[in-house]
């Protein structure tokens, strides 16, 4: 894990997917679980994750995987009057999660997934994170923020999946890749090893 303190004395952490795979686990409930799996394996803000609904969640053309409808991003343009919205890709398992959480829960298609306050999700993730601590013996773990689940997913993707920076982009809400850019750890070692060992220098 990597930590890197800001002049706030806040705190931007990167994490692998190993890493950050500990704290959904570490989840008290059922419904802090989605919460953080919205964030960590959707790449939605902790504002974002309170709209999301049932209906919401849509079956894409090919018939096998799902894409997650945002309806009210975050706009740094000032061109939405009710946000921007994005699809973004929601993985087989997660849909999986939110599928039995819903039937768990009773929730109709135009209930909120997470009826909560912004600082309740933020407080969630921190009492995972401490958990996370615990568990692991890792104490940069009680220096997660929700800001950092997708910090982690944007991560995940471009560096370590080679995922094309326009379709991230398109799939988290970034404008440019200025804006998506401080998201990014320095590659690894590993990462440098497996993109280079097949060019021909």
């Amino acid at each position: 894990m990597r930590t890197e303190r800001n002049k706030d004395g806040s705190w931007n952490v990167w994490m692998s997917r190993d890493e950050y795979q500990v704290l959904p686990r570490e989840a008290e409930t059922f419904e802090r679980e989605v919460a953080i799996r919205l964030m960590g394996d959707c790449g939605l803000r902790v504002q974002e994750v309170l709209d999301v609904k049932p209906k919401h969640i849509q079956r894409m053309s090919d018939g096998e995987h799902f894409e997650l409808e945002v309806v009210a991003g975050k706009d740094t343009t000032g061109e939405y009057d009710e946000g921007k919205h994005r699809e973004t890709w929601l993985p087989r398992d997660v849909e999986a999660t939110i599928n039995r959480y819903i039937q768990e829960a009773g929730l109709d298609e135009n209930d909120a997934l997470v009826p909560r306050s912004k600082r309740t999700v933020q407080y969630w993730v921190e009492d995972a994170a401490k958990r996370a601590a615990e568990e692991t013996g890792d104490q940069d773990y009680q220096r997660v923020s929700t800001h950092d689940l997708r910090r982690c997913w944007a991560n995940h993707l471009l560096v370590e999946e080679n995922v094309s920076p326009r379709i991230v982009m398109a799939l988290g809400g970034w404008s440019s890749y200025d804006a998506i850019e401080p998201y990014l750890a320095a590659p690894t070692e590993e990462n440098i090893i497996s993109s280079m060992d097949s060019v021909a220098l």
